[in-house]
Parts: C-alpha cells; sequence; structure tokens
C-alpha cells in the first residue's frame, strides 16, 4: 500500500509542476505591470542630465542607422567630445541610433523602450530565480521588492542607463541558459548563454562581474560538480576575453596613460591622507547600505563637497565598517554551508566589487545607480528573512505566511509612491537640479548644473521679470560652486556667460580669463570670448580665440561657424569654405551654416558651387530667402 500510494504521488508530480509554471508566468507578469506602472509618469519626459552625451548632442547617435559602424569602432562618447575615452558600450547606442532615426529628437521613444525593458527584465528575473531557487513564494518577495524599490529611478528615468538595464537583461538571460545547461547538457544552451554573455558585457563594461556571479549560483543552488561549473566558467570567459580584445582596440588610439578622476567626480581624489581616504570610502559604503534599506532622499549628485572627508573617529564610520565586516564574515561562514545570506552577501559583494572604490579608483564617489544589480542581494536577504521569521504555510506564492504578504505589500506600495514621486525629478535637467539642490546644497557640481540651466532658462525667458530672477538663480549657483571649488573652470566659464547674457560683457570676459587660467583647453569659453571680440569688431583677436577652440575641439561646430565668419568677413574666402565644410561634417542639416557656405562661394565669385548650398540652407528653414 505503502509503495501504491509513493507511484501515485510521483504521478502527479508533472501535473504540480506544470501547473506551477503556469502560475508563474501570471505572476511573473504581474510584476511587469507593476514595473511598467511605476514608471509610466517618465514616457513624457525629455532628456536629462547624461542622455545629452549619449543621445540629444552626440552627432554619431544623431545619424541614426548610418552611424552604427562608428559606434562600434569609437569609445562611449566619441560623438560628443573630442577627449580620449574608456567607456566601450556600443549595444545602447546602436539602440539609441535606431530609435533616432525612428523618432529624431523624441525622447518619448527612447523613455518607452526603457520602461519595457525595465518591466521585462522583472518578468524574467521572476521565472529565474523562481526555477534556480525552486521557492516560488521567494523568489516572488525578492523580485517585486527589487522592481519597486525606488534607487533604480535614475537607471529607469535617465535614458542614457539603458546600459545598465541591458547588462542585467543579458545576465538573465546566460544565467537561464546556463542553468539549462547544467541539468541537460546539451551545449547548444551553453554555447547561446556565451552570446547573450557577449551582448551584457557589450552593453556595459561592469557585466564583466558575472563571470564570478554564474558560478556561485550554480555551486549554491545545484549540484553541479566542480568539473561542470568550470566548463561553465570556461566558456563564458571566451566571449569576456572577445570583448576585452575588441575593447582594446578601439580604445587603443584614445586613453594613454591612466586617467585622472576630477575631485568634483570622485571626492575620495582630494584626500591626500591614505588612512583618512578610507575611511571616508568605508563611510560611502555604508551609505549605499543605508540607501537600500530606507531610500530617503534621493539623488543625481552628493559628491564634492555634500560628503565632506572624514576619518576613523567618525562613529558613523566606525559603524560602517562593522557591518561591512560582518557581511564578509557572513559570506565566509556559510560558504561550504551553502548558507542562503552567504549567497545573498556575495552577491551584493561580486556585483558591487567594481563601484566600491576599494579594488580601483572611478570616476564617481556615489551614485545610486551602481545599486542597480547589487541590489538583488538585498532583496532575496530580506526575502529569505521574512520567511524564517513568519514560516510559510503552504506551497507557492499563496502559501506565503499572510503576515509576510501584508509586510510586503506595505512596502511595495511605499516604494512604488516614492519611485512614481522621485520620477517627477527627472522631468528634465533642470527640474532635476532644482529638485536634489535642496537635499545637496554643498556640492560644487549640482550647483554647477543647476546654474547652467537657471541660465539656459533665463536665456529663454520672454518676460524680462522671470529672465532676471533666472539669470540671479543662476549667479548665485556659478558663485556657491566657485566658494565650494575655488579653481572650478567650467562654473567661471558659464558665470561668464551668464553674465554676457545680461549684457555685462567686461564682467563676463573676466570670467572667461579665469575659466581658461583653470581649465586651459576649455574650447567653449574660448568661443565664448570670441562673440564679444567679434560684437567689438575685434576680428583678429575674435579669429584668435575661435582658432584655439577649434585646435581643442575640431569637431566644434559653433566655433568653425564662427570663424568662418570671420574670415569671409576679412575676405579670406578660401579660408571661410574650408570652415563651413568641416562644420558640416558634424552638423550636415544646419541651415545657418549651409547659408554662410552657399553665400561666401558666391560672394568669391563661385555663385554655381553655392547655389546647392543655398537651396539646402532654404528648405531647411524657408525664413533665409528673405
Amino acid at each position: 500500500m505503502a509503495k501504491k500510494k509513493q507511484k501515485a504521488k510521483i504521478k502527479k508530480e508533472p501535473n504540480k509542476i506544470r501547473q506551477s509554471n503556469n502560475k508563474t508566468w501570471i505572476w511573473g507578469l504581474a510584476i511587469a505591470i507593476l514595473g511598467f506602472l511605476i514608471y509610466a509618469n517618465t514616457l513624457g519626459h525629455d532628456f536629462a542630465l547624461d542622455d545629452f552625451s549619449a543621445i540629444k548632442d552626440n552627432y554619431v547617435t544623431k545619424q541614426g542607422v548610418a552611424g552604427i559602424p562608428t559606434i562600434w569602432q569609437e569609445h562611449y562618447r566619441f560623438g560628443y567630445w573630442n577627449s580620449a575615452g574608456e567607456l566601450y558600450r556600443p549595444l545602447p547606442l546602436t539602440m539609441f541610433a535606431i530609435e533616432w532615426g525612428i523618432a529624431p529628437d523624441s525622447p518619448a521613444i527612447h523613455h518607452f523602450v526603457n520602461v519595457l525593458l525595465y518591466a521585462i527584465t522583472g518578468f524574467l528575473l521572476f521565472l529565474v530565480l523562481s526555477k534556480i531557487l525552486n521557492q516560488q513564494g521567494l523568489a516572488f518577495i525578492a523580485t517585486i521588492l527589487f522592481i519597486a524599490h525606488p534607487v533604480h529611478t535614475e537607471i529607469v528615468a535617465n535614458i542614457k542607463s539603458r546600459d545598465e538595464i541591458l547588462a542585467f537583461l543579458f545576465f538573465l538571460l546566460t544565467l537561464h541558459l546556463v542553468w539549462i545547461y547544467t541539468h541537460r547538457q546539451k551545449f547548444w544552451y551553453l554555447f547561446v548563454g556565451a552570446i547573450t554573455y557577449a551582448l551584457a558585457l557589450f552593453s556595459k563594461e561592469s557585466a564583466i562581474t558575472f563571470l564570478a556571479i554564474f558560478p556561485l549560483f550554480l555551486y549554491f543552488f545545484s549540484s553541479t560538480t566542480w568539473k561542470q561549473i568550470g566548463t561553465v566558467t570556461a566558456v563564458l570567459l571566451l566571449p569576456a576575453v572577445v570583448f576585452l580584445v575588441v575593447r582594446n582596440q578601439v580604445l587603443s588610439g584614445f586613453v594613454t596613460g591612466g586617467k585622472v578622476n576630477s575631485i568634483l567626480d570622485n571626492l575620495l581624489v582630494g584626500i591626500d591622507n591614505p588612512i583618512d581616504r578610507f575611511a571616508t570610502t568605508i563611510l560611502l559604503l555604508g551609505k549605499y547600505l543605508w540607501t537600500m534599506v530606507f531610500p530617503h532622499p534621493l539623488g543625481s549628485d552628493v559628491g564634492y563637497n555634500q560628503i565632506p572627508a572624514t576619518s576613523f573617529g567618525d562613529w558613523r564610520v566606525l559603524v560602517s565598517f562593522v557591518v561591512h565586516l560582518s557581511l564578509i564574515g557572513v559570506a565566509i561562514w556559510g560558504f561550504t554551508k551553502k548558507h542562503f545570506l552567504s549567497f545573498c552577501a556575495l552577491f551584493y559583494g561580486i556585483s558591487f566589487s567594481i563601484f566600491s572604490n576599494v579594488l580601483v579608483e572611478i570616476g564617481s564617489s556615489f551614485g545610486e545607480r551602481f545599486l542597480y544589480i547589487p541590489l538583488l542581494g538585498f532583496t532575496l536577504a530580506v526575502a529569505y528573512g521574512l520567511q524564517q521569521l513568519f514560516p510559510a504555510k503552504g506551497q507557492g506564492i499563496l502559501g506565503t505566511n499572510k503576515i509576510v504578504l501584508a509586510i510586503v505589500s506595505v512596502f511595495v506600495v511605499l516604494y512604488s509612491g516614492k519611485t512614481i514621486d522621485r520620477n517627477k525629478a527627472w522631468k528634465d535637467s533642470y527640474t532635476l537640479y532644482a529638485t536634489d539642490i535642496q537635499t545637496a546644497p554643498n556640492s560644487a557640481k549640482l550647483n554647477y548644473h543647476f546654474g547652467l540651466e537657471s541660465s539656459k532658462k533665463g536665456q529663454n525667458a520672454t518676460n524680462a521679470t522671470t529672465k532676471k530672477e533666472y539669470f540671479q538663480t543662476a549667479k548665485a549657483a556659478f558663485n556657491k560652486a566657485i566658494a565650494l571649488h575655488p579653481t572650478y573652470g567650467d562654473a567661471y566659464g558659464q558665470l561668464g556667460l551668464t553674465l554676457y547674457r545680461e549684457g555685462n560683457e567686461q564682467e563676463a570676459l573676466k570670467n572667461y580669463e579665469q575659466s581658461v587660467k583653470y581649465k586651459t583647453n576649455n574650447a567653449l569659453v574660448y568661443s565664448n570670448m570670441g562673440i564679444i571680440y567679434f560684437q567689438k569688431n575685434q576680428l583678429d583677436k575674435a579669429k584668435e580665440v575661435y582658432l584655439k577652440a577649434v585646435s581643442i575641439d575640431p569637431r566644434f561646430v559653433d566655433a568653425r561657424r564662427n570663424l568662418g565668419a570671420v574670415y569671409a568677413m576679412q575676405r579670406n574666402f578660401p579660408a571661410a569654405i574650408e570652415q563651413f565644410k568641416e562644420a558640416l561634417k558634424y552638423a550636415p542639416n544646419d541651415a545657418t551654416i549651409n547659408h554662410y557656405l552657399g553665400s561666401v562661394y558666391r560672394d568669391s565669385g563661385n555663385e554655381s558651387a553655392g547655389r546647392p548650398y543655398l537651396e539646402k540652407a532654404y528648405q531647411l528653414n524657408p525664413q533665409l530667402r528673405k
């Protein structure tokens, strides 16, 4: 009788599994819908923050499909600046270029794709965790807390962070394929997994840390042998090597020597005492942990000098140090036991390691976006802790203890509300900086950017009173940025531009001179100086600074256009034609430059050569015919 009962039990198992899988899809879809809904209010947002360097002001991205070959052959910001580059992320830029080709200068399409991909990632995460952990309730809690957590707002609302979403998406696909391979022993799955892992790497360099995470999952949650784990790791190492070789080939012409980070980007750069630098690093690591626990307030920048350098005499440093030692202890203690919390600690540590500033100094001291993937270690630990405190009453999600479901529901509602509210700050750059300056008033960089956007608002304002108010706000922000960092060349330059917009050319020039004193390669400031000299009819002086501007940045369209205008006024038509043609390489559909070039050809006696440019200018801007 016992044997018959056992057989009957085994016979029913396939149906139970099939039924569970169907429910898994439904619950996964629910998580995806939540992910989409809480970010739906970003669909009408403009470009903000780094979106300009990756899309809006990137001349390669704006070429659409035609720019894709260049994207794969050059560094990440090649189309935005003419400086050395150390980033290589061609896949997200390729998507941006395609989207720009479909809907030029429309942030809506980019935001929609970001939100959709984020929702899909939530769906995949739940399915993969359900399969690997074999605990649907735990997988659901960890995933829904992960998707709703407000720390992800920068990842989704800032279009540029598509690189993070893609890297995680392809990581999940790779993990899923690796898991199937280890259970079915069909190499095809591992081969496809190597391809998806390559896509993760070409999305963002930090995907290199996944090489340690794949075997981590296999060790903790399967009976896979060390030999099989070694095989998987060796195969996945191949796309990593290919990526590193390609990256090195692309960047070798740009990266010369070690890049020196700015104190404005990474406050650790300015701390000379190595012990204090390490203490401040520990403090920042503690801030990351606290942000996961209590995600308020959130901000786009908390750099120099919002968080001053500190020492081991700071109690916050000591608390952070003890907590991190405890995490290391848990990771080591539970490793051989395959304890779930050991996995959580290791997952967090490995995925976050490249951003910690412990192993290597990076170009930022703190960024909420760096918690995107590491947060999963935190939500898994929370899910596990809740289930240990309140054991499940049955199988699956509905079998989860009602107390746990109630607690999770409260946090999902709170997280979702915070996320939706925080999304509003990402409406555009001005809104973002105006919001974040309230919580990080001593960030020099944040004051600079708030001043920059305020000055733009003043320039575009039609009401004289409003214009004046924006300019006053901008000047106050620039002056504070300079007070916080007295050698802030960009802040002097933008303060000068604001003064120029107010009509104070003399004070503007003084600040421009201060700017190039502290930042000698500031092409924009040299170009702005040229405008003042040009208006004063000091053409030789204008030509001098414009030549400096284009020597620093040969792709500086405005400087080449203005330099061409100076040459034209000096009747040096060949030089003017050369400058206008160079400018058209990077802005072929600029009506003004086409008009200038056509006019110079005409004035030089070669009207037939100038006619096509004039006609194109009239098509682009009919007002130029008048």
